[in-house]
This record gives structure tokens, C-alpha cells and sequence, in this order.
């Protein structure tokens, strides 16, 4: 499912505000046990124009959210990419798969996700902003604003 929203970035005529979601199914990955289907929800939001955030939906209906790199999925749709809590890499054993490592200091997670749905909300996403652009859609003040503890 796709669903896309614009609005004006108030007093920039020039500048769109815009969000993109794209809900698809991600396979938890169990070492010897049976694969477990997971929906997630993959946002792209122009005011944060680095970052991706993934939703992860439980049985339970408690929600887990991971940002991370926009640049980081785009590279790991080709080459393993990243360290540490966060690394995706394309399937070597099934081309159409790309598989992402979680991990933090409660969950360690492994998922398998389709090649081209992941590929498709990211051309959505720079549609919106094209990568290498993303500076451009900063606001600077509202993020030093926000880090020093005032109101963006």
C-alpha cells in the first residue's frame, strides 16, 4: 500500500512539505525455525530528508520503529553496507531479496524483504528528494533549535 501527502512548508512557496508510506511485508528470519511474516511501514518524510523510518508491526499490536539512513538502504540494495546495530545486504542466495541485521541492546533481528518493493519506495523517495540533495531540505535552524532544547 502507498499512500503520499503534500502540504506547504509555511512562508516557502517554494518548498513542498511531503510524506511517503509504503507498507509492505518483511520475513523475520529465525535461525532453524520457521519464517515469520511481519508488516512494515516504510516512511520517507521531507523535514528529516536523511532518514527512512521502518515501523515494524508485532502480533501484538505493539509497533517497533527503526530510522536509519536513506543513503544506507540505497547501498545496501547493491553491496553489503553498514556496521554495527544496522547492515543490509542483497540475498546471495535468492537475487530478488535484500536482507537487513537489527540489533540493539534488546533485540537482535534478522529479515528478508523484496528487492523491488524496498526499490520502489525508495525511487518515491527521490522523487521527492533526489539523493545528494537532501542538505538542500534541511531546515538548520529548527535542528539546532531542537538540539540545544528550544522549539523548532
Amino acid at each position: 500500500m502507498d499512500q503520499f501527502s503534500r502540504e506547504s512548508a509555511g512562508g516557502d512557496p517554494g518548498y513542498v512539505h511531503a510524506v511517503h508510506r509504503h507498507t509492505i511485508v518483511f520475513t523475520l528470519l529465525f535461525p532453524g525455525g520457521r519464517p515469520v511474516p511481519v508488516d512494515v511501514d516504510l516512511r520517507y518524510d521531507t523535514t528529516d530528508p536523511f532518514a527512512v523510518t521502518l515501523s515494524f508491526g508485532h502480533l501484538i499490536g505493539v509497533w517497533s520503529d527503526w530510522a536509519l539512513s536513506r543513503e544506507l538502504l540505497f547501498e545496501g540494495m547493491a553491496a553489503p553496507a553498514g556496521e554495527g546495530d544496522v547492515r543490509i545486504r542483497p540475498s546471495v542466495l535468492d537475487p530478488d531479496l535484500v536482507l537487513l541485521h537489527l540489533e540493539s541492546p534488546s533485540v537482535h533481528a534478522d529479515f528478508s524483504a523484496d528487492r523491488r518493493q524496498l526499490g520502489e519506495f525508495l525511487d518515491c523517495s527521490a522523487d521527492l528528494v533526489p539523493c545528494g540533495r537532501e542538505a538542500e531540505r534541511m531546515d538548520i535552524d529548527a535542528v539546532i533549535a531542537q538540539v540545544l532544547g528550544g522549539n523548532p
